[in-house]
């Protein structure tokens, strides 16, 4: 029910009001003439050089936004934001933020050491980076840690203001050594011989399995954890090696592959050096 004036006559309030100006506004002001304004709202539009109902509709719409505007009561005041506590550590260079991105999109296989990698070295993951790492180590509870450590004070920061980048469940503690070592990966016996080789010796072992097919397509999965765990100063002859293999050789689109983890392997450790 509408309250009443002295006078008997109903006062409209202005949210009445908007409510009328939101119905012409549907209808359109060829079928619905504006809805004349009472009180102060008259005073603050009356304009008689809008004579045209399209031009004091619009009058309208400006004067009762404006004044239900005025009426919004300010919320209380918001704590202020804590940051971090301060990492004294350097954050990585850009070539290892994009690197990250890379090898997770390509060679998921090289994560862990780059993790290791970076935290050995005094690192700490650029801030940019944190978020994304987060949410991608949600359930697992090795490589969240890895991720935590590598974050710093700002991982568990960000996860307080953030609560998607929590995990998924609660992950039980991971162990020191679970987190300092690079996992092991398969490599069977007569491949596991060339992980301490010289470069050039380890580079003509696999050019003569490529290129004599001793070595194919079914050898790839255990192909690629000889180059993630090999030697890294064998990494510069294994990925020139690999990358000269005979186009005509039956393992010539194997070794062009391994030859992109070699590279990929050595510019990871580059960028991640002291």
């Amino acid at each position: 029910m509408s309250a009443t004036a002295e006078t008997g006559a109903p006062i409209v309030t202005v949210e009445a009001h908007w409510r009328e100006l939101v119905t012409t506004a549907l209808l359109g002001t060829d079928r619905r003439p504006p809805p004349e304004p009472e009180g102060p709202l008259a005073e603050l539009v009356a304009d008689t050089a809008r004579a045209a109902p399209s031009e004091r509709m619009l009058a309208l719409v400006a004067a009762c936004t404006a004044v239900r505007r005025a009426g919004v009561l300010p919320g209380p005041p918001l704590g202020r934001l804590v940051p971090p506590e301060p990492d004294e550590r350097p954050v990585c260079v850009p070539a290892a933020v994009a690197r990250w991105h890379h090898i997770t999109r390509s060679w998921p296989v090289l994560e862990d050491e780059w993790f290791l990698t970076l935290v050995s070295n005094g690192w700490r993951a650029a801030p940019e980076l944190v978020p994304a790492m987060l949410a991608r180590h949600r359930g697992d509870a090795v490589r969240r840690t890895r991720a935590m450590v590598a974050a710093g004070a700002l991982g568990g920061w960000l996860v307080e203001h953030v609560p998607e980048l929590a995990p998924r469940v609660q992950l039980a503690a991971a162990s020191p050594d679970s987190i300092a070592e690079v996992p092991p990966l398969p490599i069977p016996p007569d491949l596991a011989e060339l992980l301490d080789r010289p470069g050039h010796e380890s580079a003509a072992a696999l050019v003569a399995g490529l290129e004599g097919g001793a070595w194919g397509p079914p050898h790839r999965a255990v192909l690629i954890n000889l180059v993630a765990r090999i030697r890294p100063d064998a990494l510069a002859e294994i990925g020139i090696a690999l990358a000269a293999v005979d186009p005509a050789a039956p393992g010539h689109g194997l070794a062009g592959l391994l030859a992109d983890l070699a590279v990929t392997r050595q510019r990871m450790l580059d960028e991640l050096s002291r």
